[in-house]
């Protein structure tokens, strides 16, 4: 695996440039790469604004940079460039800092009349550096990064669906593999597997899940650690069911259910890949688990959301679940956001 640093030029605290680079972080380290954080606001400010290359702190952060296999530089846009913290830091690195790695260039803005920041402002500087290859890079508007008090993000499909592409982009570069195309999803040629959680073709669903949940809650817990359920309470032995679609060789979606009582499964780990979203296939796993919950003799289902996953909330409504909550209300205010549905006995009989 690769050791990759990575630069935050927010001087600010928080910070939505910070905020997106955690998510890509996350990513990054789930696939088992090393990340190295280089936080230039850390860094003494007189020693930067000098040049002074030999400052303790200044050096082991060239140091990190150097010793990287890859990199990803971060910046906010204030004034129609990368930031001035940025730009000192840059300045005092040795000519040919970046040769050979793989740069992911990342930036925030205000405004859309930003975007070309990257291409005409710091991307000419990274190859001046030397850099190996310069990934495609994202910019991403600030009113499409919404942060939590006390941690947590929300990025619009806008956003997150692009920096998902441009960061397996650059991780597949970076491990020497060819990346996954966003290809549209073809109904006939999705395959339906039965599985368990501990099969390698629910690995991506799994690893997927705990980056999201703990991006957006901005907290480790068993929750988002997907360790609050023993996986054996999939296994259809134990009155549980785990549905994989797979489509050209790919885990593309997937969910679960496991007993919540007699009469009532709990849908569990539902999951859409960021490159296959918004082409039915949420509908379709939410099918073949009512059609697993009525196999096992289950007359009902429940299931709860986050209230930081309106998407989600969105495919229960459209998919006939009925929520037990005011819906009116702050989500926030209400925390895990309760769905039943009753699954008639004529559903059975047809299938």
């Amino acid at each position: 695996m690769a050791r990759i640093a990575t630069i935050s030029s927010s001087p600010s605290i928080p910070s939505r440039t910070d905020a997106v680079l955690e998510y890509v972080t996350k990513r990054l380290l789930s696939h088992g790469h090393e990340v190295a954080p280089i936080i230039l606001r850390d860094l003494p400010a007189e020693a930067l604004l000098r040049g002074r290359a030999d400052d303790p702190r200044i050096a082991a952060a060239v140091e990190t940079l150097e010793s990287a296999d890859a990199v990803v530089v971060t910046t906010p846009v204030y004034k129609a460039a990368y930031s001035g913290l940025l730009k000192v830091f840059l300045d005092l690195l040795p000519q040919y800092a970046l040769r050979g790695k793989t740069v992911l260039p990342l930036a925030t803005g205000g405004t859309p009349a930003h975007v070309l920041v990257i291409d005409y402002a710091l991307r000419p500087v990274l190859t001046s550096l030397g850099a190996g290859a310069i990934g495609q890079g994202w910019f991403v508007l600030s009113s499409h990064i919404r942060l939590y008090d006390g941690g947590g993000l929300l990025l619009d499909p806008v956003a997150s669906v692009p920096l998902y592409q441009v960061t397996e982009a650059f991780r597949s570069t970076v491990e020497g593999a060819q990346p996954v195309e966003s290809v549209p999803v073809q109904a006939a040629a999705v395959e339906v597997l039965r599985a368990r959680p501990e099969d390698p073709e629910a690995a991506p669903l799994l690893a997927d899940l705990v980056v999201e949940y703990s991006t957006r809650y901005g907290r480790t817990n068993e929750n988002t650690q997907l360790t609050e359920v023993p996986p054996t309470d999939f296994h259809v032995e134990r009155g549980g069911a785990f549905v994989l679609l797979r489509h050209g060789g790919q885990t593309v979606a997937g969910g679960a259910i496991r007993r919540y009582d007699g009469d009532t499964a709990e849908v569990k780990r539902m999951w859409t890949s960021h490159l296959h979203r918004r082409q039915g296939l949420g509908r379709r796993v939410l099918a073949e688990l009512e059609a697993a919950a009525l196999d096992l003799g289950y007359r009902k289902l429940y299931l709860t959301t986050g209230p930081r996953q309106p998407e989600a909330a969105a495919l229960y409504l459209a998919a006939g679940f009925v929520p037990q909550f005011d819906v009116e209300a702050d989500p926030e205010a209400i925390g895990p956001l309760p769905f039943t549905k009753e699954l008639p006995v004529a559903l059975r009989v047809a299938s």
